[in-house]
């Protein structure tokens, strides 16, 4: 299992066709659209960051998390003025998110809002890998207990800053990625 996982964290990190991915949303509905998102690739570089009005308000509870207003986004573009550069950026390549369902989801969903085709992309979550890493069972659902992005940099020992913005959680991402990797790679020596 481990040298699975070393292979797979190997292809994430020296592919230059992966780029880690991460939104800020509305909300966690179906309703819910992306109105932050980021993308890097695997030495830290930002390939796309950009807040994006959404066509409906963002509502508190969501401010509250990640700290984005509505006055923010009132002069920024909204989603199809932005739509061909992120294409441009992730399009056919792998996409690695935490919680990369989530971030999937959520961008197909404002795709579908505006009348856009999801952009093609092969998706990869961080969050199964870390699980995969910490092996902690998962007594409700079976498998790995999932962790937060949060809780696996914490437990890594990586500094979080701007958590809850796309692009601080891209950063960390990659951290994660990279701490892991290095202690799969420690344990063979």
């Amino acid at each position: 299992m481990n040298d699975e996982l070393l292979e797979l964290l190997k292809g994430w990190i020296y592919s230059p066709q992966v780029v880690v991915l991460d939104t800020e949303t509305t909300g966690l509905d179906d309703q819910a659209e992306v109105i932050e998102i980021s993308v890097m690739d695997m030495r830290g570089k930002v390939l796309f960051d950009q807040l994006v009005r959404p066509l409906n308000p963002v509502p508190d509870e969501a401010t509250d998390i990640h700290g984005i207003t509505n006055d923010s986004l009132a002069s920024k573009p909204n989603f199809p003025d932005v739509y061909l550069a992120l294409r441009r950026v992730i399009s056919g390549k792998t996409v690695v998110a935490y919680n990369a369902s989530f971030d999937n989801r959520l961008l197909m969903q404002t795709c579908a809002a505006y009348g856009l085709p999801m952009i093609e992309a092969d998706w990869q979550c961080a969050m199964d890998a870390y699980s995969r890493y910490r092996k902690e069972p998962d007594a409700k659902r079976g498998g790995y207990r999932r962790q937060s992005l949060a809780k696996a940099a914490k437990q890594m020992g990586i500094e979080v800053y701007g958590a809850h913005r796309a692009v601080a959680d891209c950063f960390t991402t990659v951290e994660v990625i990279g701490s892991v990797y290095s202690k799969l790679l420690a344990k063979l020596s």
